[in-house]
């Protein structure tokens, strides 16, 4: 007796190599996430209009919504939200080294010979 219904016998064949099986897609609301965008562009906007002495502060303010706008694009836009974490591990080491590079060279920059000798004339 020859039963093809078995399920020890039928053995469903295995992916090939690089096929991805798809992922679930996530619902994302593109429209709030405009919003989202315009608001804080209006309040960087709004921002610049800030009475203060120190631009410094204006530059912080703008500095902090920009950052909040870039997390947005990326993790929505980007669909950065829907990864697994080893994606974030793999943006850590990029961003520390990044900071390092910027704090280790502004005191170069700023009491360096190109710097001084340029504002003094």
């Amino acid at each position: 007796m020859n039963d093809t219904h078995s399920t020890s016998t039928t053995h469903e064949p295995e992916e090939p190599h690089g096929v991805t099986v798809p992922t679930p897609h996530h619902h994302v609301n593109y429209f709030a996430v405009f919003g989202t965008l315009v608001v804080l562009t209006i309040i960087t906007v709004g921002a610049a209009f800030i009475h203060t002495e120190n631009e410094l502060v204006k530059v912080l303010i703008a500095l902090a919504i920009a950052s909040v706008k870039a997390a947005c694009v990326a993790f929505f836009f980007m669909h950065l939200k829907f990864e697994g974490k080893l994606i974030y591990l793999i943006l850590i080491v990029p961003v520390i080294l990044c900071f390092l590079l910027i704090f280790a060279l502004i005191p170069d920059v700023m009491h360096g010979v190109l710097f001084n000798n340029f504002y003094r004339h």
